[in-house]
């Protein structure tokens, strides 16, 4: 790709603006979706001609589930990335691979994830090779302008690809509030080297700057968001469904993850992820700078969308210092994960995936619990959890805080 294309951040406006697309597609019916991405696309120049000047590109879905179909809209719809990468074959002569990492660390758990996901299908259907991030070779990317993610593990031929486009899924998170474009390219560290991240950025801030330095160590990427239908509440996995009815498309994709967090109702700058990629130039995340070809966010806005559940009590958590936090973790804890053993099939998926080992399994009981002590709050458990068994209990500081809240409303 030539050093004179669009620049990383998307910067396509005079004055250093953004300039995006939304289209409305209300079903996941294949020649609709089709239209949708063909819309946004041509409404973008600069998106053009970056697909132009690609030979190679990683199609990177949203594939967190190893567990659930299309029919769950846990994932990336497979027939977004159906319609984008023929799109891209027939228009622009790409040659395409789609792939991921997915959330689970069980044996085998990413090619199961493609496999159910349909981007298997996909893939053969449109003649596109299958990228299992898992199963790659490995190196480590020494990133020397990074905060927190210094060190880097990566496929190490990721390089082959001219470029990534990040193909999210329009979703709350538990931790980062919201996922796009920008938190979708974690999938393309391998295996339990995401679970080890939280370790190294426990709080909702440190992770939001390691993802920021992630984003900035990666070869160059745009974005296309499956809205179609979107998750509310207690997303990434277990949140509702909203038919929000969107497909949005820019060479940005800070940019367009901050028309998507309009659309789910967040001011975007207070979204760590977003306010930080911008002070670090990444993207253009302040909804005035930005272009809308298309709708505008409001016309999306589904009404009272639900905010995940840890929302404000994280942003009053960011406040304290971060020493105090790493000493004493489990009291500024605004929230926790609880195992609800009503629910709880003993399936091992949170216990597998915690990565401060503090789910256990007690033998006495033959059940699955939370050590309180040793939970970091990062919910990979909540996101893993097939069955829905993992809730987000407010800590007894937060209990505290809400009833008095509550008596001074009074």
């Amino acid at each position: 790709m030539s050093a004179d294309s669009v620049t990383r951040s998307g910067r396509s406006l005079p004055g250093g603006g953004a300039l995006i697309s939304a289209a409305r597609c209300v079903t996941y019916n294949q020649s609709n979706l089709r239209a949708a991405v063909q819309q946004c696309i041509g409404a973008l120049p600069d998106l053009q001609r970056v697909f132009a000047e690609a030979e190679r590109v990683l199609l990177k879905p949203n594939v967190l589930s190893s567990w659930q179909g299309p029919e769950a809209h846990v994932n990336t719809h497979p027939g977004v990335v159906r319609a984008l990468g023929e799109i891209l074959i027939a228009d622009f002569g790409c040659r395409i691979a789609i792939g991921d990492s997915c959330g689970s660390l069980g044996h085998g758990s990413t090619a199961r994830a493609l496999e159910r996901s349909g981007m298997e299908a996909v893939a053969g259907e449109i003649g596109a090779e299958v990228y299992n991030v898992d199963q790659q070779p490995r190196r480590t990317l020494r990133s020397e302008g990074s905060v927190i993610f210094k060190d880097i593990p990566l496929p190490a031929n990721l390089d082959r690809f001219d470029l990534i486009v990040s193909v999210a899924k329009l979703k709350t998170h538990l931790l980062t509030y919201m996922t796009g474009a920008v938190k979708n390219l974690l999938g393309l560290v391998p295996g339990a080297a995401k679970k080890n991240l939280h370790l190294l950025a426990p709080r909702p801030d440190e992770f939001a700057t390691a993802l920021c330095d992630l984003y900035a160590a990666l070869p160059r990427s745009v974005a296309v968001i499956d809205g179609v239908v979107g998750m509310e509440g207690r997303g990434p996995s277990n949140g509702a469904l909203r038919r929000v009815g969107l497909v949005a498309a820019g060479a940005d994709p800070v940019a367009v993850d901050s028309f998507c967090a309009q659309v789910m109702g967040f001011a975007p700058l207070q979204v760590p992820l977003l306010a930080r990629c911008a002070q670090r130039g990444l993207g253009v995340a302040a909804p005035e700078e930005i272009q809308v070809v298309g709708e505008p966010a409001a016309a999306f806005a589904p009404t009272n969308f639900a905010r995940p559940p840890t929302y404000a009590a994280t942003l009053a958590a960011d406040l304290v210092p971060r020493w105090l936090v790493r000493r004493f973790i489990s009291a500024f804890n605004t929230t926790y994960a609880r195992i609800n053993q009503d629910i709880c099939r003993q399936c091992g998926e949170c216990e597998r995936n915690c990565p401060s080992k503090a789910i256990f399994f007690d033998e006495e009981s033959r059940t699955y619990h939370v050590n309180r002590a040793r939970c970091i709050s990062c919910y990979c458990c909540a996101e893993v959890c097939p069955h829905d068994a993992v809730e987000v209990a407010p800590s007894m500081p937060t209990r505290i805080k809400e009833w008095i809240k509550g008596k001074v409303k009074r």
